[in-house]
């Protein structure tokens, strides 16, 4: 034998005698860190003892790394390196710990409470061994460990998991199952020890892990450090089971509770949330969103519908006023945040119900007032149709958090509630018509909130040229009164719509307002007004702006009128030379001072029943054939200028007061004892001053459908600009897009489908636009 040989064959003898000595220290201090963990308290290991095994472990390795590199490897009695041995040393001692609580676990494996407790118990004691233990062997991990690819910690979880979790697991998920179910039962979490049991399928599909001990609980946990791994492992063999459980368990509790009311369905509801969320945040927290999603799906959005649609749902809650139930069902479905539209639909139907029972009996009630007035219909519609408004209103912001799906219907009901109603527009304008006459002596605040009110029925009309149509009218009778002439609301009321349409219709109305500015400054710049038997206010209105049907001029009026015309003529054409001025004797108003015997009466008349009373002074009676041909008023004209005094008693007649003159032969005569405790009476032109004339409905209607025909082809032009207006800027636009885009920039009225047809149709005659040669679906812009 050489020196060579002799001299590795001592090596090998004193590395064998170092592990042996290393092993028995190791099994004492392993036995004294059992022995802690069995007492329940500190492990009491002194530092010396954990760092005098470190450092002999240190030295037995680096001198078998100094013998490596110089090609002198000492192999012990088994062959092995003796990094192998050591690593086999930390591996025995953990298996042999395995063994013994895999033995403990089997004993009590059939009590429920007890595998709960053994199985936390010893997964923290394993934990905690595992620790000390690693602490002794821990330059492993610096020396030997990287060269097979793993850590101490690494090798630790996986001898629990090989040697311990794979044999019980199944029994460890039926536990926790088990126990989440009595939880269920109960309603209050039973054991918070399963949350132990839990961690193991958290972490048992890791394959790299570093140990941690936090001292400030006592704590000791495997720390992922790569979370994929673990994360699929939980998925598949924890939290697809509790799934399963989850639904299986609430199929059978939803089915139970079919019978319950719509509330007690969502208290019962909301409880298994409360408790679900805390069973999560204090148990499984990783599966927390898929717990939340299975119960939105099977508490939520499986049962939307039959809560909302239900006895005692949306439309039961609504007309009962069951408002803080109504709150509570919102904040229900908001969880599952598509179901929102099966509320928002209910919502809509419930207020469109209410809408249309106002629509259907409207024209049959009319409620009398407490001073005696009568309204009129539109006022009492649109009163009822706010009233219901305003109820919705404050239930969408109060209770349904005005969300946004929710103000849609909103919208949508009453704009199907009021375009129902084909007179709608009408009667709007006239509704209009009655607040702004109303409206002096109100404060600015009161004042706004109605015109807001009003304009906010206004973005509800499809038809709203057909409003702007009757509002001109009306906004040209308000103007054309000083009585009740307030250009300061007009103008604020037009304000308001302008930033609802942009039409050409809104300039013509502010250049009527405009117009009646324009004429105050006039007079009072001129010192207009100055005669004492006849006080004159003239209103300049602009041609092609005020619903002017017809204008009558050529009247002959007295020459106390006359004179004054003329005057005014001179003084107006010296400051604007070249203007033309016509005389609208039909359009204005005034009053009459009329004196008999002792007394003074004030008559309110329009102008040309004013020419023709005035005849009057001339003497007491006249045939109507001299009124004719005094005045060159047209018989019709006539009629419903002196029919108004016949019934009032001013002026008598042979017939009855409001039969039509078809005598011209007929004497109308000044009655000298006429006597009326009021002094101040209305007599313009009414209905029920009027003869019923046998072709009057017809005259009617024919206006209307002239009025009709006038507005359809404005439309045309307004769909037509549009339509040539896309083509230019888009030069090339399929079918569809072309008819929805026109839809969408209109805004005066709502045009249909087949009406834009129509004029694409037009258009195409009149080669505007012209359809593709291989797709009759996309048109082309002809330039």
């Amino acid at each position: 034998m050489n020196k060579k040989s002799e001299y590795t064959f001592e090596q090998q003898k004193q590395s064998q005698q170092k592990l042996q000595s290393i092993h028995q220290q190791c099994q004492i201090a392993t036995k004294k860190i059992r022995q802690g963990l069995l007492e329940g308290g500190s492990i009491k290991m002194q530092n010396q003892e954990i760092m005098g095994i470190f450092n002999d472990i240190y030295k037995l390795t680096e001198d078998a790394g100094k013998n490596q590199n110089s090609q002198n490897q000492i192999k012990v009695k088994s062959g092995e390196s003796i990094e192998e041995q050591l690593i086999n040393y930390f591996k025995g001692f953990l298996q042999e710990f395995i063994t013994d609580i895999y033995q403990k676990f089997n004993e009590f494996k059939d009590e429920k409470e007890s595998v709960l407790y053994i199985v936390s118990k010893t997964y923290h004691d394993y934990k905690a061994y595992s620790y000390w233990l690693y602490k002794m062997f821990s330059y492993l991990d610096i020396f030997a460990m990287p060269q097979i690819h793993t850590n101490l910690s690494s090798t630790s979880l996986k001898l629990f998991k090989e040697g311990y979790f794979d044999k019980c697991n199944k029994l460890i998920l039926n536990t926790i199952l088990q126990f989440i179910q009595e939880t269920r039962k109960n309603g209050i979490l039973l054991n918070k020890q399963i949350k132990q049991l839990i961690q193991l399928f958290s972490v048992m599909g890791s394959k790299e892990v570093e140990l941690k001990h936090m001292k400030e609980v006592g704590e000791y946990d495997y720390v992922c450090k790569k979370q994929q791994d673990a994360s699929i492992f939980y998925k598949d063999q924890f939290q697809s089971h509790l799934l399963q459980e989850t639904q299986k368990y609430y199929k059978e509790e939803i089915d139970d509770k079919q019978k319950f009311t719509t509330p007690e369905f969502i208290n019962w509801g909301n409880s298994i949330f409360k408790l679900e969320l805390d069973m999560c945040i204090e148990c499984y927290p990783k599966s927390q969103l898929v717990i939340e999603n299975k119960l939105k799906m099977m508490l939520v959005k499986d049962q939307a519908s039959r809560l909302i649609n239900s006895p005692t749902g949306v439309g039961y809650m609504l007309q009962y006023d069951r408002t803080e139930e109504l709150k509570q069902l919102f904040l229900y479905i908001l969880r599952s945040k598509e179901c929102i539209s099966h509320l928002a639909k209910a919502y809509q139907n419930y207020f469109e119900q209410q809408g249309q029972i106002i629509n259907n009996s409207i024209e049959q009630e009319q409620q009398q007032q407490k001073d005696g007035r009568q309204p009129h219909e539109a006022e009492l519609y649109f009163t009822r149709i706010l009233e219901i408004m305003e109820i919705a209103q404050n239930i969408l912001k109060q209770q349904l958090y005005d969300e946004p799906e929710i103000q849609k219907s909103y919208s949508g009901a009453f704009m199907c509630v009021i375009n129902k109603n084909e007179k709608s527009p009408m009667w709007l304008a006239i509704y209009t018509d009655i607040i702004i006459r109303s409206e002096k002596g109100v404060n600015e605040m009161e004042t706004d909130k109605r015109l807001s009110k009003i304009v906010s029925l206004f973005q509800l009309l499809y038809q709203r040229d057909v409003f702007f149509r009757h509002y001109q009218k009306f906004l040209s009778n308000r103007l054309l009164n000083q009585q009740i002439q307030n250009l300061q609301l007009e103008k604020q009321l037009l304000q308001k719509f302008k930033g609802e349409t942009g039409t050409n219709v809104l300039t013509q109305l502010s250049s009527m307002i405009n117009d009646i500015e324009q004429s105050n400054r006039f007079a009072s710049d001129q010192q207009i007004s100055k005669n004492t038997k006849f006080d004159l206010n003239v209103f300049l209105l602009s041609q092609g702006c005020w619903p002017i049907t017809t204008i009558l001029d050529n009247i002959i009026k007295p020459p106390q009128i006359q004179n004054v015309l003329e005057n005014y003529e001179k003084l107006y054409l010296v400051k604007h030379n070249g203007r033309i001025l016509t005389w609208c004797l039909n359009m204005g108003q005034g009053e009459l001072i009329y004196k008999i015997q002792t007394e003074k009466y004030y008559l309110n008349v329009n102008t040309i029943q004013m020419v023709a009373f005035l005849q009057f002074n001339k003497k007491d009676s006249f045939t109507i054939k001299d009124f004719l041909d005094m005045t060159k008023i047209d018989k019709i004209d006539l009629e419903n200028s002196l029919i108004p005094f016949v019934c009032m008693k001013i002026i008598s007649r042979e017939k009855q007061d409001i039969e039509e003159f078809t005598d011209d032969n007929e004497v109308l005569k000044l009655n000298l004892g006429f006597s009326n405790r009021a002094k101040k009476m209305k007599l313009l032109p009414n209905q029920k001053m009027q003869p019923k004339r046998a072709n009057k409905v017809k005259e009617q209607n024919q206006e209307e459908l002239q009025q009709m025909e006038q507005l359809n082809k404005q439309r045309e032009f307004v769909v037509d600009s549009q339509l040539v207006r896309l083509m230019k800027s888009k030069k090339t636009i399929k079918h569809h897009e072309l008819l929805e885009n026109c839809q969408s920039m209109i805004s005066i009225f709502k045009p249909d489908v087949l009406f834009i047809k129509k004029r694409i149709e037009n258009l195409i005659e009149r080669d505007y636009i012209r359809r593709d040669e291989k797709d009759w679906n996309i048109y082309h812009y002809q330039n």
